[in-house]
């Protein structure tokens, strides 16, 4: 029975480095840790992502993680999804490139997440990335049908420089820039060595170490705000 309720994720920024698989990761883990269960698809074609789920293992029935070779694959795969009704959330990590890739994922989308750190090379790919989606409402036949994008300001320090809050503060004037933020959290490195933030909690809580809960509230933590962030977005879808 077809999943009314799917929605596809497509994370982007035309500049390597912007976060995006580190990000794609939290989104499906908190969605995991709800139960919902999930597709990533990297088209990336160092395959970053799948890389780092075979490196790490990940065996787990609510999630697949597939390489898609050609960008206009996704919107076949999206509607064999919501026609078997088994996904609820297909989430897409892109490269860091400019391209009419972009355009084929867009048009197979729910929504657009667009992350930004708080530095003038990200500030400029955001800018640059804006700027084709301001343009791809242009060339379409209707608008109204495209995704809705946003900017999810990404790394971001507990203590903030003077220079990364003037950036945050160009941001919210230039951007749809979405309330919550993806803090910078060495949870999410630890996740890239040893796997999912929501297992890595269980783990920690139901372990041997005293510790275990405290750190395992850390990962609760991260989970949390990813969590706020997919609903934020998709509420708004």
């Amino acid at each position: 029975m077809a999943n009314d309720n799917m929605k596809v994720v497509t994370v982007m920024s035309r500049k390597g480095g912007a976060g995006k698989t580190t990000l794609v990761r939290a989104l499906a883990s908190a969605a995991m840790r709800d139960g919902k269960r999930c597709i990533i698809f990297d088209t990336d074609p160092q395959q970053g992502m799948l890389n780092w789920a075979n490196a790490v293992g990940i065996n787990d029935p609510l999630l697949k993680v597939e390489h898609l070779e050609f960008s206009d694959e996704l919107g076949t795969k999206t509607d064999e999804a919501y026609d078997a009704g088994d996904i609820d959330y297909i989430f897409v990590d892109s490269m860091g490139a400019a391209g009419a890739w972009a355009d084929d994922l867009a048009a197979a989308s729910d929504v657009i997440i667009l992350p930004m750190k708080l530095s003038m090379d990200d500030w400029k790919s955001t800018n640059d990335t804006y700027d084709w989606y301001k343009g791809l409402a242009e060339r379409a036949e209707d608008p109204e049908a495209l995704p809705g994008l946003h900017v999810v300001l990404s790394d971001v320090p507990a203590k903030q420089s003077k220079t990364e809050l003037e950036f945050e503060d160009d941001a919210f004037e230039a951007f749809p820039v979405v309330s919550h933020f993806f803090m910078s959290r060495k949870q999410h490195r630890e996740a890239s060595k040893e796997g999912l933030l929501h297992t890595i909690a269980q783990a920690k809580r139901n372990g041997v170490n005293p510790l275990g809960r405290v750190h395992a509230k850390h990962f609760d933590e991260a989970l949390d705000e990813a969590a706020a962030i997919l609903k934020e977005v998709t509420e708004a879808a």
